[in-house]
């Protein structure tokens, strides 16, 4: 006769306990609909979904890490950030995709015992390994304009930061090998196989989850991006009550990476939230994952899948919106064999035309020094210094 085992008796209601020690399975028929596996077509389409995302997510991740590995100038603080950021990407495409495919297709859970407690904690790991560093990354991006450049990220602690961020999504993500268990339950008309986990502890664990991969990230990016937006906004209208009228183009571009990046992580994160949150309350039942609603079924795909293309679009987000990334990429044969010669980073860029009415008012290098006083330089085409403003945006 097959029974429920004590651990999972512990952690129910002990009525509920009492009773099902008494229930047989194999006298009962499964109480859902037996399917097996999904159709075809509806594999066939969500594999085809998965496959193109991961495709252009592994060729943007490979080229975003091939430039940081190639061109040593431009290897600053972000930039080793977001390639760190790049790697848990890499192997989020290369691993996940496959393993969401084998558990939405099928009724049983076919990955058995190692997969139940592999399959989580790779899982978590790797979404806080890439949250922490985007993080870091909108941290160091505050600091490059506010803080002095004594107190700013250095190679060697980024370096440290890097290891951080591994370290911690590896500790974060071990309670799931301990507190997952794979089981099977023979029915009178069906063979189920499924993966549970711990009903009291990991609950918790998984609001806990939701604030380090979810809120706590969009809190600081948002912090960050303001406070950085904020801070350009008071040094324009300091040298505006000094200065003549003034057009100011860097303070827009933050505002619209803000824009982009918030969004973006807001879209791709938030139907997690509601995952967790609607598994919670399904959990205070007896349902299992052959059990559940077609709504928490769909829910799960859409969650998973955005996750996918998260892993995929941090490179276009992060890089094509650094000069550095862009310059670069022209000089690989990638671009030359998709634009030709005109992508050569040789080629100078076309100088503006000066507009002899106006002052423009430019941030100053973020890779120089400088004073109070000494946050914006005067246009580039009056100075005849070169400066560098996109260092760290």
């Amino acid at each position: 006769m097959t029974l429920l085992s004590h651990f999972e008796c512990n952690v129910n209601v002990a009525y509920t306990c009492v009773i099902s020690q008494q229930i047989s399975y194999k006298d009962l028929e499964f109480p859902n609909d037996i399917w097996i596996r999904k159709a075809d077509w509806e594999i066939s389409v969500k594999a085809a979904a998965f496959i193109v995302v991961v495709v252009l997510g592994l060729a943007g991740n490979t080229l975003l890490l091939s430039i940081v590995l190639r061109h040593r100038s431009i290897r600053t603080p972000t930039n080793l950030l977001i390639a760190n950021m790049a790697v848990a990407d890499l192997v989020t495409l290369l691993i996940m995709p496959w393993v969401f495919l084998c558990m939405d297709c099928f009724q049983n859970y076919i990955l058995g015992e190692i997969g139940c407690k592999a399959q989580g904690f790779v899982e978590c790991f790797l979404l806080l390994t890439g949250v922490l560093n985007l993080v870091a990354v909108s941290y160091d991006r505050l600091t490059a304009i506010v803080t002095p450049l004594e107190a700013r990220l250095t190679v060697h602690g980024t370096h440290i930061i890097m290891v951080s961020t591994w370290v911690t999504g590896v500790i974060l993500g071990m309670p799931l090998v301990f507190f997952r268990f794979y089981r099977e339950r023979e029915w009178l008309n069906f063979d189920e196989s499924y993966c549970t986990e711990e009903r009291v502890v990991m609950p918790i664990y998984w609001y806990v989850v939701i604030v380090f991969v979810v809120w706590l990230p969009l809190l600081v990016m948002t912090f960050c991006y303001s406070g950085l937006f904020f801070k350009l906004d008071q040094y324009e209208k300091k040298v505006l009550r000094r200065e003549h009228p003034i057009s100011v183009s860097y303070k827009t571009k933050v505002a619209r990476t803000m824009f982009v990046v918030v969004v973006a992580f807001m879209v791709c994160r938030v139907p997690f939230t509601a995952l967790i949150f609607l598994r919670s309350k399904m959990q205070q039942g007896t349902q299992t994952i052959n059990q559940v609603v077609d709504a928490y079924n769909t829910l799960w795909f859409i969650s998973h899948y955005l996750i996918i293309v998260n892993a995929a679009v941090d490179p276009l987000i992060y890089g094509l919106t650094n000069e550095n990334f862009r310059r670069a990429f022209r000089a690989t044969g990638v671009a030359r064999c998709l634009f030709g010669a005109s992508a050569s980073m040789t080629i100078p860029r076309t100088p503006r035309t000066p507009r002899p009415q106006f002052n423009r008012l430019e941030p100053r290098d973020l890779c120089e020094k400088a004073n109070d006083q000494q946050w914006f330089t005067v246009p580039r085409h009056l100075k005849g210094k070169t400066s560098s403003t996109d260092c760290y945006i």
